[in-house]
């Protein structure tokens, strides 16, 4: 048994580190043209920090990927009574996998050429491949912090939906 613990920990460990050096991205410089402002959900700091770009002039348009049941009563105020620059998408099943979709896919609708997404930092591979497969919007992060016991979570399980958007979820 310890060493069945041993060996998961070890390759959890592994897992991290490299996904830390291959998934983790640091922003890019923003454009000031961009499209659209996307806003994943699963962060409390990303919609203050999306609306804080629109205001800031990166673009006009916000768009905010949301549930039904959002627990989120910042979201489902602001998706409730959405202005006009503001889109409202209710995220598709499997967590952020059908969420990337449906956002790509309304992306490749409106038929833009550059968002920019409001997300983790180690989400910006899986960004890239699901937007370019739904029809070649260009992605430009904008990173959000996540206190440090979320990203030590997420970044392993990143590899796991990465590999699901690559191999089950590849339609668009």
């Amino acid at each position: 048994m310890r060493r069945f613990l041993l060996v998961c920990a070890v390759g959890l460990l592994a897992a991290w580190v490299v996904g830390y050096l291959v998934l983790w991205q640091d922003d890019e410089n923003l454009p000031n043209d961009a499209n659209a402002v996307i806003v994943l959900s699963g962060s409390d700091e990303s919609l203050p920090a999306g609306r804080a770009l629109v205001g800031g002039g990166i673009s006009d348009t916000l768009v905010v990927a949301t549930e039904r049941n959002s627990d989120d009563e910042q979201r489902a105020a602001l998706c409730r009574n959405a202005p006009e620059d503001v889109v409202c998408i209710v995220r598709g099943p499997f967590a952020t996998g059908g969420e990337l979709q449906a956002l790509a896919k309304y992306a490749r609708a409106q038929e833009w050429d550059t968002v920019v997404a409001v997300a983790p930092s180690y989400m910006g591979l899986r960004l890239d491949r699901v937007f370019d497969r739904c029809g070649g919007t260009r992605v430009v992060l904008a990173a959000v912090d996540e206190p440090w016991w979320r990203d030590a979570i997420a970044l392993p399980l990143e590899w796991v939906k990465l590999g699901v958007s690559e191999t089950v979820r590849r339609t668009c």
